[in-house]
């Protein structure tokens, strides 16, 4: 199976996986054998594309093509706008990296009590941790959650935690929005612009 398809395939077994459903059940929802199924999880067969619809559609799950230059930007309105209830999923291959970093944010809001500072980090991890990022932006991430586990939360660190959450909020932007991490001139001195 290519790797494409197979990060999408993953993508539709973990949706299947946490609604409860089994092969089985989502076979009887497609019309498609348990077998043929199984076989398009383990990654023995490629799946054709109607198969696929059928089975995401099944999930209530649905495939829309989006210009690459607003991936970004869609990802963060569907994030925005999910319920708990809602699967989605943009591929994030660093979960178990995540997973730690939001498990240490809720350690310390025990132990310390919550902040504002950290309920911000805590609201941008959730966010990267559902987008695409390049290794340069997770190699980011991890040396803030670094930097977080080394100085913990107390009132000497507070600066350090705000420096965090910040760090993370530039980052957020700049994947949701495409923003710049450089500060831009709010106007421009142009020899040319006749409009001025």
């Amino acid at each position: 199976m290519g790797y494409k398809s197979e990060h999408l395939v993953s993508q539709v077994r973990e949706v299947r996986e946490a609604l409860g459903l089994s092969q089985r059940a989502l076979s009887e929802r497609t019309g498609q054998t348990q077998s043929h199924i199984s076989q398009i999880e383990s990654g023995k067969m490629e799946p054709g594309l109607s198969s696929f619809i059928d089975m995401a559609r099944a999930l209530e799950l649905e495939l829309v093509l989006v210009p690459k230059k607003l991936v970004p930007g869609v990802t963060a309105l569907m994030r925005s706008q999910a319920t708990p209830d809602m699967h989605v999923h943009a591929g994030q291959p660093n979960d178990k990296r995540f997973a730690r970093a939001e498990r240490l944010v809720k350690k310390l809001k025990q132990v310390y009590g919550s902040s504002a500072d950290l309920d911000r980090i805590e609201e941008y991890l959730r966010f990267l941790r559902r987008v695409n990022l390049s290794g340069q932006e997770m190699q980011l991430v991890r040396g803030e959650m670094d930097r977080l586990e080394r100085y913990q939360v107390s009132p000497q660190a507070a600066p350090v935690v705000r420096d965090i959450a910040q760090t993370l909020q530039r980052l957020r932007n700049s994947v949701a929005h495409g923003v710049p991490n450089e500060p831009r001139a709010a106007y421009a001195l142009d020899d040319g612009d006749d409009n001025a």
